[in-house]
């Protein structure tokens, strides 16, 4: 079996070369192999692009390549299971000086094969491993004219991971092993490759300053046998007691937030400007598995307009606020994490909020409500929906029975009493949330528009932001 470090570091086994790996350079890996994953997790795209330096011998001299690597990694993982790497390929393009250079003295035309050892390094935190992964370039033409762009594909070895969180996947720079295909008429010997001997290896190297990450796949403990899991409904409760002492807590970065709410009675639909989650942690229970999130945020207050009573047209302000509303604007939110029949994870969590209405205007006419224009009662909010705590949820209430919106309080100003107006008007069931989370921990690019795919949100009411909702929570 292969040797487990304590939960807070990684050992990562790769069942092809890991003994060979361990006795050379004692990495973190062990000798032995991982027992199956019961059910397959959902795939995800992955894809990295990296500029590299390899040193061609002269006359070539160094050329910078560009080398897209691209693969399908699992939507989870749970410890002390196999986790597969698919459809693994790196292409890259190559000068056609380079290309020709490869080829019997004279010629202008024929085609290249060959190898490419092109890595992986698997990393938590501090601790990290090397995957090797070797990948074979099937005979590719030279264009007449320009660069030949090569394609190297290859299967990754199936990987043990135990530890608990966000594991990240980096590719590496290449060893380049490309010679020419013997033409089909050369003259027999017998030794075939003796025709075209390839070149001594090119060990690129990586460009500084960039992001190498191909991917993050969220582990989560495999529960001890006979032990129960929960996912609770909210995780500040949960942060009031002592914690047990075989728990595993994970900072989480800075998660930005995007709400949408929709009020039935009045259609109107309420969308504030992006929040942010802070002191967000990720807490997994190590005996049952059991996981949770946890954090605080404050939400922006939100213009909306409306039709009051069907014909009426109403602008507000509304503000969604903790339950001790007049002393914080803090909210705590978090939640419980399981696994869907489909192996997604998911969020399940229940908010208690109280909403407060300001600057309404009828007609364009100002109405003042007075400070405390409150909802009776706090609303609440059941929210599940698909959720990794490393980069993306994508949660909402209930799409049928939705939540209930409460009458309001204390809403007038010098004596005149719109409390019965306003709820009149809105209170009743139907009403919809929507929640986005963005985790922008695996970026650290001066540059946004060069982090990961799905770790920055699409701008408020984009096309896109509709698209990727309805992609990640269809329901």
């Amino acid at each position: 079996m292969p040797r487990r470090l304590r939960p807070r570091s990684v050992t990562v086994t790769a069942l092809a070369a890991a003994g060979l790996l361990s006795a050379a350079n004692g990495a973190l890996t062990g000798v032995g192999s991982a027992a199956p994953a019961p059910t397959a997790p959902p795939e995800k795209a992955a894809s990295a692009s990296v500029s590299v330096t390899c040193p061609f011998a002269d006359p070539l001299g160094p050329r910078k390549l560009t080398v897209e690597t691209s693969a399908t990694l699992p939507g989870q993982a749970k410890t002390g299971t196999s986790a597969t790497i698919g459809k693994y390929s790196a292409q890259f393009g190559l000068p056609r000086d380079v290309a020709l250079s490869l080829l019997p003295a004279g010629a202008t035309a024929g085609s290249l094969q060959g190898a490419v050892q092109l890595d992986l390094t698997v990393h938590q935190g501090e601790r990290s491993d090397r995957i090797p992964v070797a990948l074979t370039v099937a005979p590719t033409p030279l264009p007449e004219t320009g660069d030949v762009t090569l394609t190297a594909t290859g299967t990754v070895p199936e990987i043990a991971i135990n530890t608990v969180g966000a594991v990240s996947f980096d590719v590496t720079a290449p060893k380049l092993a490309l010679a020419a295909v013997p033409a089909a008429d050369a003259p027999a010997t017998p030794d075939a490759s003796a025709a075209a001997p390839p070149a001594p290896p090119i060990a690129c190297t990586l460009d500084p300053d960039q992001k190498a990450t191909l991917g993050t796949v969220l582990v989560m403990p495999a529960p001890k046998p006979g032990a129960e899991q929960k996912a609770g409904l909210g995780a500040a409760a949960a942060l009031e007691d002592e914690p047990p002492p075989n728990e595993y807590t994970v900072p989480l970065g800075l998660i930005t937030i995007m709400t949408k709410s929709t009020v039935a009675r009045l259609g109107a639909t309420v969308v504030a400007d992006p929040a942010l989650l802070v002191n967000a942690f990720f807490t997994v229970d190590i005996d049952t598995g059991a996981s949770r999130v946890s954090g605080s945020a404050v939400f922006k207050p939100a213009t909306t307009s409306f039709l009051g009573f069907g014909f009426v047209p109403v602008t507000a302000t509304v503000e969604f606020l903790p339950v001790d509303w007049q002393n914080s604007k803090m909210i705590e939110v978090g939640g419980g994490l399981f696994t869907d029949d489909e192996g997604y994870t998911n969020l399940r969590t229940e908010l208690k909020v109280m909403g407060k209405l300001s600057g309404a205007k009828i007609n364009g006419v100002p109405l003042e409500l007075g400070p405390g224009c409150v909802t009776k009662e706090p609303v609440s909010l059941e929210i599940t929906g698909r959720y990794d705590p490393f980069t993306t949820g994508h949660v909402r209430t209930d799409p049928v029975k939705g939540f209930y919106l409460p009458p309001f309080r204390d809403c007038g100003f010098a004596g005149q009493d719109l409390t019965p107006l306003l709820s009149g008007m809105s209170t009743g069931w139907g009403n919809q949330a929507f929640i986005d989370t963005y985790n922008l921990n695996g970026c650290t690019e001066p540059d946004h528009t060069n982090c990961p795919p799905d770790t920055l949100p699409p701008a408020p009411g984009s096309e896109g932001a509709a698209k990727k909702a309805v992609a990640k929570n269809p329901n």
